[in-house]
């Protein structure tokens, strides 16, 4: 199995460490890119630790970036082929720091942006109890066979009016697609924003994540500096 690799952000107040947040990077960037979102979101998940790991493959268009899966096309058959390979490597990753961490399923939320964004959706079919996904800028595709119950993960999708990237139809085409798949979920229109993450996106991914995180509550959890 590929191992992942990348860095891990602390809040310098955590006393137990009793959740974790996983920002799944964009095609042809890396996990550094993401990291900063746990600098805004530190004082609301104050016991929570970050990680950002880098796709498992070097870029296929930007050698010094990674991805989570080559993009021949954007075809639903090669993303949904990529998502395959992928998912299991991501799910992989999420199970070691689980075990390192102490945690379960639901104490773990997942924030993708972009190609991130997509395989972060997709996850929740492969682990249906996490306790959150936050989707910027991304697709929902979903898989190729229905499960016969949905994934009790909550998602929340970000997008802007003006995204030339991944366009805001997607945004439109992934509410219909989560409402008929009977995913719970909330969305949040960024209106004049490009394919990136705005402020007001970020502050409505910080009380996602404070509310899907909130339950729960380890007692057990890693403690700080063990």
């Amino acid at each position: 199995m590929i191992t992942l690799h990348g860095q891990t952000y602390i809040p310098p107040k955590a006393n137990r460490l009793e959740k974790l947040v996983v920002l799944i990077h964009g095609y042809g960037a890396s996990g550094d890119n993401l990291l900063d979102l746990s600098y805004h979101w530190q004082d609301s998940l104050p016991n929570a630790v970050f990680a950002a790991p880098n796709g498992p493959e070097t870029c296929d268009v930007n050698p010094s970036g990674y991805q989570w899966f080559g993009l021949p096309d954007l075809s639903p058959v090669n993303i949904r082929l990529g998502l395959d390979r992928a998912g299991p490597v991501l799910q992989n990753y999420l199970q070691n720091l689980m075990t390192t961490y102490q945690l379960a399923p639901q104490d773990v939320a997942l924030v993708g942006f972009s190609q991130g964004a997509i395989l972060a959706l997709d996850m929740m079919f492969l682990m249906p109890t996490l306790a959150g996904v936050i989707g910027y800028s991304g697709v929902f595709l979903p898989p190729k066979n229905r499960p016969l119950s949905p994934p009790l993960t909550k998602a929340l999708l970000v997008h802007g009016t003006l995204d030339t990237v991944v366009p805001y139809s997607a945004f439109i085409h992934a509410e219909a697609a989560l409402k008929d798949h009977g995913i719970s979920f909330e969305t949040h229109t960024c209106h004049g924003l490009d394919h990136s993450i705005s402020p007001d996106g970020i502050q409505v991914g910080r009380d996602f994540l404070s509310q899907v995180l909130s339950s729960s509550i380890k007692t057990q959890g890693a403690a700080y500096g063990s």
